[in-house]
């Protein structure tokens, strides 16, 4: 049986490790920064994690394993992957606790928020 990624139509031209249409084979494949990316569109959020890893990572040496890239972190300039010469284990329970999930805001934190840029725009305003 074939696999779905050769139902793509730029199958034949793409060299991307992860392949949106290959599900089942995600969750064993890693990724490195420098690595080429899915041009499928629509492409999973997943996809576009990938994207911004490329721009901001520190070293390109050190990969992304699937439930890197799919976690809903902040993705900051220097983002670091994991080593390949150290084990897996613990070097992935470090970054999961070093980029939590991002969570939604609170009513309140949110006014706090708006109340914060409106005191900014309005000092920027007195300015000019």
């Amino acid at each position: 049986m074939r696999d779905l990624s050769s139902q793509c139509p730029r199958f034949e031209i793409c060299s991307a490790p992860l392949c949106p249409l290959e599900e089942k084979e995600l969750q064993t494949k890693i990724w490195f920064p420098d690595d080429e990316i899915c041009k499928k569109q629509p492409a999973p959020k997943w996809v576009a994690t990938q994207r911004k890893i490329a721009k901001k990572a520190k070293d390109k040496n050190k990969y992304f394993t699937f439930g890197m890239l799919n976690r809903n972190c902040r993705i900051s300039k220097g983002i670091l992957g994991l080593d390949p010469e150290k084990d897996e284990v613990s070097q992935l329970a470090k970054w999961l606790k070093m980029h939590p999930e991002k969570r939604e805001l609170t009513i309140l934190e949110k006014k706090i928020i708006a109340k914060r840029f409106k005191k900014a725009r309005e000092e920027k305003e007195k300015k000019k």
